[in-house]
């Protein structure tokens, strides 16, 4: 093996891949976490409103103050599931996340979690971006009745790095760059050995 292919993978890796998940996984700094141990079917907001949840118990709404000065941001859910949460098969929990600001829905995403043992789980909702100072407004929903209900927290992460695009991809050209000459040199060793 050519020493330049190990070089060109180790580099490839770390600009393409490691790069990737780190501005998406590990930047950012957590600035405010908040217990969620409340759960109805109603709940009264800030500003009046009756929220109803038809299909399941949702957690108390959680208001945040996210600022444009802030981006990017994420939403971080921690579940903490006990000791007694251990069980032969898997059980799902669904839940449907969404922000809120004034009337509109800035984001809905629905989640699955799937759980056999006691421990924790996290599950990351965004990063966005906010264009405008704002109060929003957090809920997360509960679809069905929870076989297991969890400790759960919420972290607000400001300052989530934006991968560059360009590192990214020059990172991936070198690492399909290290393949190509790999699979060369592997067919010429081949041919080579057929030879003699």
């Amino acid at each position: 093996m050519r020493p330049t292919i190990p070089i060109l993978l180790v580099v490839g890796i770390l600009l393409g891949p490691v790069y990737y998940a780190y501005c998406l996984l590990f930047s950012g700094q957590a600035i405010q976490t908040i217990n969620m141990t409340e759960r109805a079917s109603r709940w009264v907001t800030p500003d009046g409103i009756i929220l109803r949840f038809a299909n399941g118990l949702a957690y108390k709404p959680v208001a945040l103050v996210l600022r444009p000065d802030m981006n990017r941001v994420a939403l971080r859910l921690r579940f903490t599931f006990a000791d007694g949460s251990s069980t032969k098969s898997p059980v799902e929990l669904r839940y449907q996340a969404t922000l809120v600001q004034l009337d509109h829905t800035i984001l809905e995403r629905p989640m699955l979690l799937r759980v056999t043992r006691a421990g924790t789980q996290t599950m990351d909702i965004g990063p966005l971006e906010i264009l405008y100072p704002a109060e929003y407004l957090f809920l997360l929903e509960e679809a069905g009745e929870a076989e297991l209900v969890p400790a759960l927290s919420l972290e607000l992460i400001e300052k989530i790095e934006t991968p560059i695009r360009s590192i990214v991809w020059f990172g991936l050209a070198l690492l399909i760059i290290a393949l190509i000459i790999a699979i060369r040199d592997a067919v010429w060793a081949v041919r080579t050995g057929r030879l003699h």
